[in-house]
C-alpha cells in the first residue's frame, strides 16, 4: 500500500531519532486513548440520564471530561513536538550529507547533472521527505491506535453492528491500493517537470546578459510557460486524483454512519441498545472519519515522498571516479615536480579521446608553457595535474610519486588552479581573495591584490576590499574577475600553480606586466601556464604545442622560433598585431 522500500537507504539517519519516534509513539498511544475516552463519557452520562438514576455523577463526568481534553492537548502538542522535530533533524542530516556526498563527486558527474536538477533535489524534494517522516509518520501511527481503540470499544458494545460498521473500511483498502501506485507514478513525473522549471530558471538567472544579448527573452519566457503549463497540467492530474480519493473517503465515512443509524436504530427499538451505547458507537464512528480522510493525505505524502527518495537515492549512488583509495597516508608535496608518462583521456561517451600519448617532466620549481588551437585538449590536461578528472591511460607523478598516491586533499590544497572562467561568490572582494586560505589577514590579502595589478582599482570602489561582487562578479569587468581568481590562487602559496589562460580579458599589455610580476615571487613554485597570447610563455624552461590531442612540437622560444613552425608564425603575426594597436 505505501512504497516503504523507497526510504530503505535512509535508515541509518532514521535510526538515530528512534528514541525520538518510540517516545512519539507512547504520546500519540495516550492521545489517542484520550480521545477515545471522550465518546465513552458521554455514552455514560447519557445511559445515566436515560435511566434516571445517580444524576449527580454527570456533574462529575463533565469535570472528567474537561481534564481530558485539557491533558489531550498537552500531549497532542508534545507529540508534534517529538515527531515534527525528528522529521527536521532528519531532514537537516539528510541535506548536510548530501552536500557533502555531491561534493565529493568529480566533474564527469556534474557534466551529466544540471545545477537546477540538483538544486530542485536539494529544496523540493528534501521537503517531501521531510513531510513523510513528520506528519505522514504521525498521522499513520494516530489512523492505527484509533481504528484499533474505537473498533475495541465498538466490539465490546455491540459485535455484530461493529462489523456491518467497518465494512466501508475494507472498500477503502481496496481503492488505495489501486489508486495508489498511480499517485506515486504521476507524483514522480511532477517532480521531473519541476526540475526542468528549475533547470530553465538557474540557466536564465545565471546569464542573463547571454539572453538580452541575443534578444530572446521572448522564447525564453515561452519556453518557461510551456514548461509551468506541463508541471501544472502533471498537478492537475494528481489533484483529480485526490479528490476522487478525498471523495471515495467520505463515501466510505457516510455509508458507516447511514449503517449505524439504520442499524443502530432497530436494535434500539428492538431493546438490544440503549441510548448511551448508540451515543458511544456515534462518537467512536465520528472518531474514524477523520483517519479515512487523513488516510488518502497520508497515502499521497508517502508516493510524493517515496518519488523524491528515488531521485535522492540515485544522487547517493553516484560514485565519484577520483577518491584516495590508493593515496599513502602522510605522503606530501615538497619540491612540485610534475612528470606525465604517455597520459591519456577520454571523456565518457566521447569516441575519441581529448588528449594521449602526452609526456613531459616539470623540475620543481620550474615553469612549462602549453598553447596551441581552441579544443586542443590544454584545458583538459590542466584537470588531469589536480585530479579533477581521471586518466584513461599513462600516469602523472609528482614529487617523482604517482599523483594518486597523495591524499587529495595534500594533493589540491598544494596545487593553486585559475581557470580561464573565473568564478567569484556573491561576497566581498576580500573574501573572494581569501576563499580555501586558512588564516589569512587584510594585508596578505592587499599584498595578492598587488601582485595580479588590481590593487588600486579596488581602491577606488565605494567599499574597497569590503566591496560585494553580486552574483557570480556580475559588477565586475571579466579582467577584474580574472585578477581577483587569480589573486585568490597565489594567497594559498601552493608548490603548482596552473594558470589556464587566466589574463585572456585584459590587454596584452597589463597581461605582460602582471606576469613579470609575478616572476620573483612565482620563482619556487612549479608553474604550467597556458595562453592564447605567446608573449605570456616565452620565459617558459619549456613549450609544448598541442594539436587535436597530441604534442605536435615541443621546445623552449629560441628553439620553436629557430623551427619555424606554427609557433614562430603565431609569434610573429601577434608581435606585429600588438605593435600596430601601439602605434594607434
Amino acid at each position: 500500500m505505501f512504497p516503504f522500500a523507497a526510504f530503505r537507504f535512509l535508515a541509518p539517519f532514521i535510526r538515530i531519532e528512534r528514541r525520538a519516534y518510540l517516545l512519539g509513539v507512547i504520546l500519540i498511544l495516550v492521545t489517542s486513548l484520550l480521545h477515545v475516552l471522550v465518546p465513552w463519557l458521554v455514552g455514560k452520562a447519557i445511559h445515566i440520564l436515560e435511566v434516571g438514576e445517580e444524576l449527580t455523577r454527570v456533574p462529575e463526568i463533565a469535570l472528567v471530561m474537561v481534564g481530558v481534553v485539557l491533558l489531550r492537548g498537552v500531549t497532542s502538542f508534545w507529540t508534534r513536538q517529538t515527531v515534527i522535530g525528528a522529521s527536521r533533524r532528519i531532514e537537516k542530516r539528510v541535506r548536510d550529507h548530501l552536500f557533502r556526498h555531491i561534493e565529493k563527486l568529480d566533474g564527469s558527474f556534474y557534466a551529466e547533472t544540471h545545477t537546477g536538477d540538483l538544486m530542485s533535489r536539494f529544496t523540493s524534494d528534501m521537503d517531501a521527505m521531510r513531510m513523510v517522516f513528520g506528519p505522514a509518520v504521525m498521522y499513520s501511527v494516530q489512523t492505527v491506535f484509533t481504528i484499533v481503540l474505537t473498533g475495541s470499544l465498538m466490539l465490546s458494545i455491540n459485535p455484530s453492528l461493529t462489523l456491518y460498521s467497518l465494512v466501508p473500511l475494507a472498500f477503502l483498502t481496496v481503492a488505495i491500493r489501486v489508486i495508489g501506485p498511480k499517485v506515486h507514478r504521476e507524483s514522480m513525473i511532477a517532480q521531473e517537470r519541476l526540475a526542468d522549471i528549475s533547470v530553465h530558471a538557474q540557466e536564465n538567472f545565471s546569464n542573463p546578459r547571454v539572453v538580452k544579448s541575443f534578444v530572446v527573452e521572448d522564447e525564453e519566457i515561452e519556453r518557461m510557460a510551456r514548461l509551468s503549463h506541463s508541471y501544472f497540467g502533471q498537478n492537475m492530474r494528481i489533484a483529480r486524483l485526490r479528490a476522487f480519493t478525498g471523495s471515495l473517503l467520505w463515501l466510505f465515512g457516510d455509508l458507516a454512519l447511514i449503517t449505524l443509524v439504520l442499524l443502530g436504530g432497530l436494535r434500539i427499538l428492538r431493546g438490544e441498545l440503549d441510548l448511551g451505547e448508540f451515543a458511544t458507537f456515534n462518537g467512536c464512528q465520528l472518531l474514524l472519519v477523520w483517519p479515512m480522510i487523513a488516510l488518502g493525505w497520508v497515502m499521497n505524502l508517502f508516493h510524493r515522498g517515496a518519488a523524491s527518495a528515488e531521485r535522492v537515492r540515485r544522487i547517493f549512488e553516484a560514485i565519484p571516479a577520483i577518491d584516495d583509495s590508493a593515496a599513502v597516508a602522510g605522503q606530501t608535496v615538497t619540491s612540485g615536480s610534475l612528470s606525465f608518462d604517455r597520459v591519456g583521456f577520454k571523456y565518457p561517451g566521447a569516441r575519441e579521446p581529448a588528449i594521449e600519448e602526452i609526456s613531459f617532466d616539470i623540475r620543481g620549481g620550474g615553469t612549462l608553457g602549453i598553447v596551441g588551437p581552441t579544443a586542443s585538449g590544454k584545458t583538459t590536461l590542466l584537470n588531469l595535474i589536480p585530479r579533477l578528472s581521471p586518466l584513461s591511460t599513462g600516469s602523472i607523478r609528482v614529487d617523482g610519486h604517482s599523483s594518486e598516491s597523495y591524499p587529495l586533499d595534500e594533493l589540491r590544497s598544494n596545487i593553486g588552479l585559475v581557470q580561464q572562467e573565473a568564478f567569484l561568490f556573491s561576497a566581498t572582494i576580500a573574501e573572494n581573495i581569501a576563499f580555501g586560505a586558512d588564516s589569512t589577514s587584510a594585508d596578505a590579502i592587499e599584498e595578492a591584490a598587488r601582485l595580479v595589478r588590481i590593487h588600486g582599482e579596488i581602491e577606488r570602489f565605494p567599499d574597497g576590499f569590503q566591496q560585494r561582487v553580486g552574483e557570480r562578479g556580475i559588477t565586475l569587468s571579466g579582467g577584474q574577475k580574472q585578477r581577483i581568481a587569480l589573486a585568490r590562487a597565489l594567497i594559498t602559496r601552493p608548490r603548482i600553480l596552473i594558470l589556464d589562460d587566466v589574463l585572456s580579458a585584459v590587454d596584452a599589455e597589463t597581461e605582460v606586466e602582471i606576469l613579470e610580476g609575478l616572476e620573483e615571487w612565482t620563482r619556487d613554485l612549479t608553474t604550467v601556464i597556458v595562453s592564447h597570447r605567446l608573449s605570456a610563455v616565452r620565459h617558459a624552461d619549456e613549450i609544448i604545442v598541442l594539436d587535436e590531442g597530441r604534442i605536435a612540437d615541443r621546445g623552449n622560444h629560441d628553439q620553436l622560433m629557430a623551427r619555424g613552425g606554427d609557433y614562430a608564425r603565431i609569434y610573429l603575426k601577434q608581435t606585429l598585431q600588438e605593435e600596430l594597436e601601439g602605434l594607434e
